[in-house]
């Protein structure tokens, strides 16, 4: 066991890329949050586009949470904290699976598992909500063997609610699983089991309305998606990588452990009937369709998978002779661990913590050169300027689509990315200083090219993910002329996931 958790640890110990990552923005909400700062709450406070536009923060807790560590023990620690909570989060999937199998079963999955689970493996608020998920799935399967009695199990649950609301917009998925086993006790004709999540299921769901933002706060999981017209790697569905869907590990080992998933689920149904494993069902379909949807459930969905699919097998295999049970578990011991340690991983890599070397030199430059705005910058890098620059410096744009209207990011930034004429007039209406960017993806790198070419700007920062560009005018005359760059280059976007 000590070596599958170290060697989950060694997946998750890499540096973080705070110009890519939501991490400097959710360090910079604690920070100001902590300092009574609340406009942080409910406005696009990092925004000079749609300063005003009401957003519904529902992650803040998560900020504080970061920041309170960053501010202690730097981005070490917070790479350490976060690699404890996704141990924390393993074990409590791992040990359902043991619970209702073996050690050993539960090993193999665990490992057969574990790419998917590093798919994202960035400091993100998502870890608390697979945390929290699986300690409802330990908590309400144990109400319904009647091993936790019904006070104890709703003091649980709403505590943890209360915490789940604040710290990720997943908090919905709480009375879902609430309304899971209701639907089960139904189903098993358990009436004094199923009177009681009725009653669980109304506190948690009022636990729901413990935040800042009241009925906001809860409906926001509703609304989150308004903003779906401007399309994010990981939103897209796995089918969008369409032939090259085989050649990508990740998306392979998804579409084996579905295929394992199925397999057994559907021999337990045909031999056992739907109705006893009616929960496990409804969660393999849901978790399986929203995964294909939407790659960023890939891993949440790993998570799951462990209990999920080793219970269908363990079931499944229950009237296997022993020797034979023993000799499938042994087999997928083995390929869990050359699957753990081959897919998208390399052993001989250097392990790191903290920040990747150099993160920060780009935003010193800007500082140091008390270059000033307006700024126009990308949606990849809010975060980043977010950390270095707030709340001095608001920005054009920052990576929270809910943050900004919905058709912000259709009729306004993607086409200034793309359109010369576009970007000339927005210019005009704002009155662009520094344009500070990375390359996201080809539009990205197509704008910085034709900025090269703007005889209005000029390019005086250049690191590779990172560029700065200010405009020719009095104001930036001593910069430029010291710092101005002549490239002649093409630029290769970053990989896709």
């Amino acid at each position: 066991m000590t070596a599958v958790f170290l060697l989950l640890a060694v997946r998750f110990a890499i540096p973080t890329n705070l110009i890519w990552s939501d991490l400097g923005r959710h360090i910079k909400n604690g920070e100001l949050i902590s300092q009574g700062v609340k406009d942080v709450l409910y406005k696009n406070y990092y925004s000079y586009t749609c300063p005003d536009y009401h957003f519904v923060n529902h992650h803040w807790l998560f900020g504080v949470f970061c920041y309170f560590i960053w501010h202690q023990v730097s981005f070490t620690g917070l790479s350490i904290a976060f690699i404890l909570l996704v141990l924390l989060t393993f074990y409590v999937f791992f040990s359902y699976l043991e619970y209702f199998s073996s050690f050993g079963f539960a090993c193999a999955f665990g490992l057969l598992c574990m790419p998917l689970i590093n798919t994202r493996p960035e400091i993100r608020p998502e870890e608390f909500s697979v945390l929290f998920c699986g300690l409802f799935l330990w908590l309400l399967t144990l109400y319904q063997e009647q091993r936790v009695k019904p006070l104890y199990l709703s003091i649980g649950l709403a505590s943890v609610q209360i915490i789940w609301v604040n710290t990720h917009i997943f908090f919905i998925i709480g009375p879902a699983m609430i309304i899971l086993y209701w639907l089960q006790a139904r189903l098993n004709d358990d009436k004094n089991q199923a009177r009681g999540l009725q009653k669980i299921f109304v506190l948690v769901t009022g636990a729901c309305f413990i935040n800042p933002s009241g009925w906001q706060g809860v409906s926001a999981p509703f609304h989150v998606s308004k903003a779906s017209n401007f399309i994010i790697d990981e939103n897209n569905s796995i089918l969008s990588a369409g032939k090259y869907f085989f050649l990508n590990p990740y998306l392979s080992l998804f579409l084996v452990t579905m295929i394992m998933l199925f397999a057994a689920g559907v021999v337990l149904i045909q031999k056992q009937g739907l109705k006893k494993y009616f929960v496990p069902a409804i969660m393999a379909v849901f978790l399986c369709l929203i995964s294909i949807k939407w790659r960023r459930f890939i891993g949440p969905y790993g998570y799951f998978w462990i209990p999920l699919c080793g219970y269908a097998w363990w079931q499944w295999m229950s009237a296997w002779p022993a020797r034979a049970r023993k000799m499938v578990e042994i087999l997928l011991i083995m390929a869990g661990v050359v699957i753990a340690i081959s897919t998208n991983f390399d052993l001989k890599q250097p392990r790191a913590l903290g920040l990747v070397p150099g993160s920060n030199r780009a935003a010193e430059f800007f500082k140091q050169q008390n270059i000033s705005g307006p700024i126009f910058n990308g949606y990849d890098i809010g975060g980043y300027l977010i950390f270095h620059l707030s709340p001095r410096y608001k920005l054009f744009v920052d990576n929270r689509m809910e943050a900004f209207p919905s058709d912000f990011f259709k009729n306004t930034y993607s086409p200034m990315m793309m359109s010369d004429e576009i970007w000339k007039r927005m210019d005009g209406q704002y009155h662009f200083n520094t344009i500070f960017n990375d390359f996201e993806g080809n539009a990205g790198t197509d704008f910085f090219l034709r900025r090269l070419k703007d005889p209005s700007w000029a390019l005086v920062y250049f690191d590779g993910p990172t560029y700065i560009f200010l405009k020719r005018n009095k104001q930036n005359e001593a910069v430029i002329q010291h710092y101005e760059m002549h490239l002649k280059i093409k630029i290769n976007p970053p990989a896709a996931f």
